[in-house]
């Protein structure tokens, strides 16, 4: 049996056996974690993270947007606050993925000018680093069409458009996703539009990819128009066809696959959302655009416990730590909210608590709500315009600064003697003359002036470019986003 005790005490003999063998070791040991935290950690941030708790501006602003849209605005203590107050009957409302595929990011600024939107805020959780960098994790519907499967029990938040108005529902729900063979067999998927875990069977729409981006030690089934054209064996990364989908299982999941799979049968997709509010099955068939996040914070008027948020799969660190927020909710007369809880200045981690969220919805009317992915994600533009960052005063360029001429002559003292008049105008003109041989213009603004001057002028390889002022805050580049467009706005189009 393996005793800790013994292997304790030859550690500590060999310590001291060896004492500059583990100095060294140490000291190496401790510059590795050094350098790993000096590349993790934003320590340029902190004091900006201290002076936010001390920041004294105080502010609570409300405009309208356009009809049926209000927007307000609260500063306090370093925190904004942004809230989208809309109507129901008052906009369009779709989720939109980043660069219109499964996979890769986009800023949330460049998704909204992209797709004409005049509102957006981000949406759900998604992968941050790997091949599969910008995949959703959690659900995310589109149209009618599944782009990725919801984390099971997590909470949603789902729209659809009825007579002109927008229909809001939030639950933790289950998918159900099946496929359906011709001789009536069945078999289950287990992900849609995601990298391929051991036993498991995935579907690939078209949506995610140009190929699967699988390793070749499965089974792939191409299907077009609800037919089996190919089966392939030992082979990754299949094209994915426009008209159709494919069909990637590994290990057990392959073997059944190859059993029921035969080229030109009929296959089609069978789904079922089971929802955790009893007699809702029925209302999610016709939601055509699902977006998931989590945890549930609020349900018919009562605040979800922290035992709930846990349960969806969120530990204490991110429910009971302030992070920057971005959460949905619904009033008992429809109208939605939208919500930014993040540090007044950017790329500072300032926000809420989840419980300490739920109660403010409930302050502000809400009956229902749901958390959707936070950090440096949160933000929310209106209008080509980052609201959820303070807006900083333009600061004055060298360009626009007024130069005083320099004196060129010296002015006379109380005490200076009168000069003849013929001597006077010989001695000035030596003075000036030295003068502008020896004294340089010291002047600050003529210096900046002249700096701006020959950095424009300076000449490159593809000649003179104009210099371009830096781009605004982009903020973290997020994986989808929901997009808001005023009626007024499509009246307009």
């Amino acid at each position: 049996m393996f005793d800790i005790t013994y292997l304790l005490k030859r550690c500590i003999r060999f310590i001291k056996r060896y004492p500059r063998t583990w100095t060294i070791i140490g000291f190496l040991a401790i510059f590795s974690i050094g350098i790993w935290v000096g590349r993790e950690v934003r320590f340029g941030k902190i004091p900006d993270y201290f002076k936010s708790y001390t920041d004294l501006e105080r502010s609570d602003e409300t405009r309208q947007v356009s009809p049926g849209i209000v927007h307000r605005q609260m500063l306090n203590n370093g925190v904004l606050t942004n809230i989208l107050f809309i109507k129901p009957d008052a906009v369009y409302i779709r989720p939109i993925q980043a660069l219109s595929a499964g996979i890769g990011t986009e800023t949330l600024p460049s998704l909204a000018r992209r797709h004409n939107a005049p509102i957006a805020i981000n949406g759900g959780f998604y992968e941050m680093s790997g091949t599969f960098r910008g995949e959703s994790v959690g659900a995310l519907k589109i149209d009618g069409k599944w782009i990725s499967e919801p984390e099971q029990g997590r909470g949603v938040v789902a729209f659809k458009h009825v007579n002109g108005k927008i229909e809001t529902i939030m639950d933790r729900i289950v998918l159900q996703h099946d496929v359906v063979f011709s001789n009536g067999m069945t078999l289950s998927i287990d992900g849609i539009n995601r990298g391929r875990l051991r036993n498991e069977l995935v579907l690939y729409r078209p949506n995610f990819h140009s190929v699967t981006l699988t390793m070749p030690d499965g089974v792939e089934v191409v299907v077009r128009n609800s037919e089996i054209t190919d089966i392939r064996y030992g082979k990754g990364s299949t094209p994915i066809p426009s008209d159709g989908y494919i069909l990637s299982a590994h290990g057990r999941k392959s073997g059944m696959l190859l059993r029921l799979a035969t080229l030109g049968d009929t296959v089609k997709i069978q789904e079922k959302i089971i929802p955790e509010q009893v007699g809702d099955n029925n209302r999610w068939k016709d939601f055509t655009h699902i977006v998931g996040g989590g945890p549930l914070l609020l349900r018919n008027g009562v605040v979800t416990t922290t035992k709930s948020y846990e349960q969806e799969g969120f530990d204490r660190s991110f429910h009971s730590f302030w992070h920057p927020r971005t959460a949905v909710g619904k009033t008992a007369d429809g109208t939605l909210l939208f919500v930014t809880i993040t540090a007044a200045n950017p790329g500072v981690r300032r926000g809420v608590m989840l419980q300490k969220l739920a109660k403010l919805f409930l302050d502000w009317g809400a009956t229902d709500a749901v958390n959707l992915d936070g950090g440096f994600s949160s933000m929310m533009v209106i209008r080509n315009e980052v609201v959820s960052v303070k807006r900083k005063r333009p600061t004055r360029t060298p360009s626009q600064i007024r130069t005083r001429p320099t004196p060129t002559e010296k002015k006379p003292e109380k005490d200076d003697k009168p000069v003849s008049p013929e001597k006077q105008p010989e001695k000035n003109t030596k003075l000036i003359s030295t003068e502008k041989k020896v004294k340089p213009d010291t002047s600050k603004e003529k210096q900046e002036l002249q700096k701006v001057a020959t950095t424009q002028n300076t000449r490159s390889g593809r000649g003179n470019r104009r210099i371009r002022p830096m781009p605004t805050y982009q903020g973290r580049a997020i994986s989808d986003a929901i997009l808001i467009y005023p009626r007024s706005h499509m009246r307009t189009k």
